[in-house]
C-alpha cells in the first residue's frame, strides 16, 4: 500500500512515521503541508519523503492508495471527504469528526465506494486490553459491579488546538473520546449515556473537564472522568464482588512499557506485569486489513458511528 500524509503534525512525525517504517507492506510516499510550510522540509529530510505544498494535490495523486489525516478535529471532515471522494482509503486521527452528521456522511461515502475509513483510537489494540478482559472473564474479582476510568493531563501551551473551539478543541472531543471508547469496549453495542457534565473555565471557549456515566442493557455501569487542566491520570479501575482490578497506563502505554495490572481481593494483593506492545503499529495494521476485508470495514463504520452518537448525546445534554 502506498500512503500520503495530510499535514506535518507532531503525531505524524513523532508517532506515526517511526512505526509505519516498520511495516513492510506499507510505503509512505509523500507528505503535504499547507498551514506551516516551515515543517515540510525537516519532515521530508528526516523520513526521506516527497514534499507537497497542497493537500488537494496530494489527494488527487493516482499513485496513492490511502491517506493519513492527523489534522485538528475540525479539519477531519473536509479533508477526509475529499480523500474518499477521490477513491482513497482514509486513516483518520480521533475523533473522526466534530459532529455526528459529518461522521455519518464520511461512513456513507466510504461504504458506497468500498473504502476503508479507520478512526485511530490505537489504545484499543494494545494487548493489555485483551488480557484485562480475559482476567475479568475468568472471575478474578468475581461478578462485575462497576467500571471507572480517568484520563486527564495538565495544561498545555495556550496555542494548542485543544483549546481552540474553531479547530474542534475541548476536553470531551480529546480526552473524553478515549474514555467513551474504553467504556464501549467493556459495555458493548448497547452502551448509552445516563448522565454527563462538561465544565468550562473563565478565559477558555471550550469545555475543560467533565464526567460521564454510561450503562448497557445488562445494567453494567462505567463512570468516566476527563480533563485538560488536571493532574495526570490514565487509569482503569474495575470493582467486582470479590475485589478490584486496576491499571495506570490504559490509554497511553509507550511501546517499551510493561503495563502492570493490580488485583486486590480478600486473599491479598498481586501484580501481573504484562508484555510491552505497539498499539499504534497494530492500529495501522488493522487499517490495512480493513482495506482488504469488507466485514472489517463495516465493523469499523459501526464503531465510528456509535462513538459519534455517544459524543453527540453528551454535547446535546451540556450545551452552555
Amino acid at each position: 500500500m502506498k500512503l500520503g500524509i495530510i499535514g506535518c503534525s507532531e503525531i505524524a512525525f513523532r508517532r506515526f512515521m517511526p512505526v509505519a517504517k516498520e511495516i513492510e507492506s506499507l510505503e509512505v510516499v509523500a507528505v503535504a503541508e499547507e498551514y506551516d510550510k516551515s515543517k515540510l522540509a525537516p519532515f521530508c529530510e528526516t523520513y526521506e519523503l516527497e514534499g507537497v505544498e497542497s493537500f488537494d494535490a496530494l489527494i488527487q495523486r493516482a499513485d496513492l492508495d490511502a491517506l493519513y489525516i492527523p489534522q485538528p478535529p475540525a479539519l477531519h471532515f473536509p479533508w477526509a471527504k475529499k480523500a474518499l471522494e477521490n477513491g482513497k482509503h482514509v486513516l483518520l486521527e480521533k475523533p473522526s469528526t466534530t459532529r455526528l452528521e459529518d461522521s455519518e456522511s464520511l461512513v456513507s461515502i466510504a461504504r458506497e465506494k468500498g473504502l476503508a475509513l479507520h478512526e485511530n483510537y490505537m489504545f484499543q489494540y494494545h494487548s493489555q486490553i485483551g488480557k484485562i478482559k480475559e482476567l475479568l472473564e475468568e472471575g478474578v474479582i468475581g461478578e462485575l459491579r462497576n467500571i471507572r476510568c480517568n484520563f486527564g493531563f495538565p495544561m498545555r501551551a495556550q496555542n494548542d488546538f485543544r483549546y481552540n473551539k474553531e479547530l474542534g478543541g475541548g476536553a470531551l472531543l480529546d480526552a473524553g473520546g478515549y474514555t467513551a471508547k474504553l467504556a464501549t469496549l467493556f459495555l458493548g453495542k448497547t452502551i448509552q449515556v445516563d448522565a454527563a457534565t462538561l465544565n468550562y473555565m473563565e478565559g477558555y471557549e471550550v469545555d475543560m473537564y467533565g464526567s460521564v456515566q454510561f450503562s448497557n442493557e445488562d445494567g453494567m455501569v462505567c463512570q468516566t472522568s476527563f480533563g485538560m487542566d488536571n493532574g495526570y491520570q490514565c487509569n482503569l479501575d474495575v470493582w467486582g464482588s470479590k475485589g478490584r482490578l486496576c491499571t495506570n497506563r490504559i490509554f497511553t502505554a509507550p511501546e517499551n512499557f510493561n503495563p502492570v495490572v493490580v488485583i486486590e481481593t480478600a486473599e491479598g494483593k498481586r501484580e501481573i506485569t504484562l508484555e510491552p506492545d505497539q498499539h499504534f503499529k497494530k492500529s495501522i495494521e488493522q487499517f490495512m486489513r480493513e482495506v482488504q476485508n469488507q466485514k472489517m470495514r463495516e465493523a469499523m463504520y459501526d464503531e465510528i458511528v456509535l462513538q459519534a452518537k455517544l459524543i453527540e448525546k453528551i454535547k446535546q445534554d451540556n450545551t452552555p
